[in-house]
């Protein structure tokens, strides 16, 4: 399985809502135009994580639609793009059901002349594509990227890509995407090594990006952010089982240790295709979970406790009549972490 995903300003959630609820986007070259979409609200999906917009897939029928988790609404971004004079917006239509794969999710994190950039972009990778050690990611594997700009979503179509020059914003936009590539590649190697102690095959790894990067950015300054502290970057492991296994890293051994008992998502038993999961974060500590097989979202979540499935929703409650969701991918950093009464 080898699933992927290409700067951030903070994610405007609010106005990204309005924009498309009015129908109005703004595309990549700063200009705007006027286009319908089909905005409608959920009749579910109460008590979603806050602070994602969760664009879903249905393979079969290419259909492509978006749903903001802050007020339930869905948009067909198919009937967006269609609709819009800006070519940014025209390349996030999925009409080609041959050219469908899996998403890739790629934090796109750096600094740039002393900026903190967290950019979560994701890619659509085409079907044949399987990660192989050494090989990079050109033009050829994908099918569109994905990402914010500033307030403003849109998406690049792969031949953008094509050919680089050397030394050119594309060229070190796809260098940043292969370091990422190989560096999930060493992640799941070593979460896969650590569960074969449990008896149980990998199929997807995940560490949250943006815990990692703030992780990694205090260690480079010598100092922890003043009243901000993390514990151990939690090494998440989804098995082909429907289980999810916590590991945090043991700095003498260089190992990964588990750290609590698994957790069993409700209704997975076994998963058919790993790279058309997700693992995305909802808050510090809390992930969210899409599993094909089940039409499910899950939370899992802690509440300085052990992590444990603490909801589920049915996609049928928030997606449209007959959709069914074969890819999610997830903009956004969601929300503060808050706590809740278990019985």
């Amino acid at each position: 399985m080898k699933k992927i995903d290409f700067n951030k300003a903070p994610f405007s959630r609010s106005l990204f809502v309005s924009l498309l609820t009015a129908s109005l986007l703004t595309g990549c070259d700063g200009s705007s135009s006027s286009s319908s979409s089909s905005d409608s609200d959920s009749s579910g999906g109460d008590g979603l994580p806050e602070g994602l917009l969760l664009n879903f897939v249905d393979a079969n029928s290419a259909g492509y639609v978006s749903y903001d988790t802050d007020t339930g609404k869905t948009t067909d971004l198919n009937e967006l793009a269609a609709s819009s004079g800006e070519s940014s917006i025209q390349n996030l239509e999925i009409t080609d059901t041959s050219k469908i794969g899996h998403f890739f999710h790629w934090p796109d994190f750096r600094e740039v002349r002393g900026e903190e950039v967290t950019d979560m972009k994701y890619l659509l990778m085409v079907p044949d594509y399987t990660y192989m050690s050494g090989a990079e990611i050109d033009s050829d594997q994908f099918v569109q990227l994905v990402h914010m700009h500033g307030e403003d979503f849109g998406a690049h179509s792969a031949d953008e890509f094509a050919d680089p020059v050397e030394g050119s914003q594309k060229a070190d936009g796809l260098a940043r995407l292969n370091a990422f590539v190989t560096e999930q590649d060493e992640l799941e190697d070593e979460v896969s090594g650590a569960l074969l102690t449990e008896g149980q095959t990998l199929c997807r790894a995940f560490v949250d990006p943006y815990i990692k990067f703030e992780l990694e950015h205090e260690d480079e300054e010598g100092h922890e952010e003043e009243g901000h502290e993390h514990g151990e970057l939690v090494h998440f492991g989804l098995t082909d089982s429907g289980r999810i296994y916590f590991f945090e890293e043991n700095e003498e051994t260089e190992t990964l240790e588990s750290t609590q008992s698994f957790v069993a998502l409700t209704d997975v038993v076994t998963i058919s295709d790993c790279s058309r999961t997700t693992i995305a974060r909802v808050s510090e500590d809390g992930i969210i979970v899409f599993i094909p097989d089940s039409q499910k979202l899950y939370l899992v979540d802690n509440h300085g406790a052990e992590w444990h499935e603490h909801q589920n929703w049915d996609l049928s409650d928030i997606l449209p009549d007959g959709f069914h969701a074969d890819l999610m991918s997830v903009i956004g950093e969601g929300g503060e972490h808050e706590d809740h009464d278990h019985e």
